[in-house]
């Protein structure tokens, strides 16, 4: 008898601390620092029937902004979807039929120190596709003599921008010597500041982005370039760009 208490004295300890460390790591899952940000409820599989739609952010502490992980959930009733996407914060989510197949898309955008991070996926007849946003314009920038800037889009024209009323900054800052470069100095192009969805005459929804040129910093803003693009074949076709140089005050 007293063999078979000690043999369940035994069984039971483990069994206890098991239990134990069990609720623990289940309290532990419980801290806030993972939250539902955006749920949506849309037909994005074609079959009439909404889907649910859930971004979850987990942030890196309790009070933080910065989200270190943000996922996009899909229901679709049949199957589930887990898509990590970038850190960052605010997700966005919007719907459009990008690659013109009848069924609303999937855009989500995310903000990471002033870059702006972009995904967008189709689902349709139960299938997920990642459409992979288009890349930016391939753009040369260079800084000219005589307090000037040249901005070129590969294939077009190059615009010449003038920038006279920046000399004494430019100047101090050691790029110009007397309205002669120091040196060769490329300016600063930025990735996509915005990408949106927008109506393109006679070829359905597409995208136009912004891009931003700058000079010695980020805050030296130049010009604007504004890019649209449609979703032709299986990929993204560049329709138009132009450049939009920035008044200066």
């Amino acid at each position: 008898m007293n063999v078979k208490t000690n043999m369940l004295k035994y069984l039971i300890f483990p069994l206890a601390f098991f239990i134990t460390y069990q609720a623990v790591s289940a309290q532990h899952k419980d801290i806030p620092n993972e939250m539902i940000l955006v749920t949506e409820k849309r037909d994005v599989t074609g079959d009439n029937i909404p889907d649910r739609l859930v971004i979850k952010g987990l942030k890196y502490e309790e009070d933080a902004e910065f989200l270190k992980e943000i996922t996009l959930y899909v229901d679709t009733g049949e199957k589930k979807f887990e898509l990590p996407l970038s850190s960052g914060y605010k997700p966005a989510i919007q719907f459009v039929d990008v690659n013109k197949d009848g069924v609303e898309d999937v855009f989500i955008t995310t903000e990471t120190g002033g870059i702006l991070n972009s995904f967008l996926f189709s689902f349709k007849d139960q299938m997920m596709k990642d459409l992979t946003v288009p890349k930016t314009v391939p753009i040369t920038a260079q800084f000219l003599d005589n307090y000037q800037a040249k901005v070129t889009i590969n294939g077009k024209k190059p615009w010449v921008i003038d920038l006279s009323d920046r000399k004494e900054e430019y100047e101090q800052s050691g790029i110009y010597t007397n309205g002669i470069l120091n040196e060769a100095t490329e300016l600063l192009v930025d990735g996509f500041a915005t990408l949106k969805p927008v109506s393109l005459i006679g070829k359905g929804k597409g995208l136009v982005g912004i891009q931003l040129v700058s000079g010695v910093y980020h805050a030296d803003g130049i010009a604007l370039v504004e890019s649209k693009w449609s979703y032709e074949k299986g990929k993204w076709k560049l329709i138009k760009a132009k450049i939009k140089p920035l008044q200066t005050e």
